[in-house]
C-alpha cells in the first residue's frame, strides 16, 4: 500500500474481506502483519487458515482472498503503488564523450549552475 495511506484502515479492510470469505476459517482468526517499508510503499502480509482437502483447493482459495482483499482496497480508494525508476540519460554529443579521462559526468555541465 502507499506510504501516505492509514495502515489500520487498510489492515481492517483486508481482514474484512477474509472474513467474508466461505473457504477462510474463522479460528484462529486472520491477521495482518507489516513486514516492510519501502520507498514505493508498505507491506502488509496476510494470514488466513483453511481446512482444504487438496492442494488445488487451496490455491483456489489464495486465488478468491488475493482478489477480494485486492478489490476491497481498490474501491476503499487504497493506494496499491509498484516500484518505479527514474532513469537519467547523459547526452553523448560532446567531443570528449568516449574519453574517459576527460568525460564529465553528471549535469549541468561544469561552470553552470550546481557544476
Amino acid at each position: 500500500m502507499g506510504n501516505g495511506d492509514d495502515i489500520a484502515k487498510a489492515k481492517e479492510i483486508m481482514l474484512g474481506a477474509l472474513r467474508r470469505l466461505s473457504g477462510v476459517e474463522p479460528s484462529p482468526a486472520p491477521d495482518a502483519l507489516v513486514i516492510a517499508y519501502a520507498d514505493y510503499g508498505v507491506t502488509i502480509r496476510i494470514r488466513w487458515w483453511i481446512k482444504p482437502p487438496r492442494r488445488a483447493d487451496a490455491l483456489d482459495i489464495q486465488d478468491e482472498v488475493l482478489c477480494a482483499v485486492k478489490a476491497e482496497l481498490t474501491r476503499n480508494g487504497i493506494d496499491l503503488p509498484y516500484p518505479t525508476h527514474q532513469v537519467l540519460f547523459h547526452d553523448q554529443t560532446e567531443a570528449m564523450d568516449g574519453d574517459r579521462a576527460r568525460q564529465r559526468e553528471g549535469w549541468p555541465p561544469p561552470g553552470q549552475a550546481g557544476g
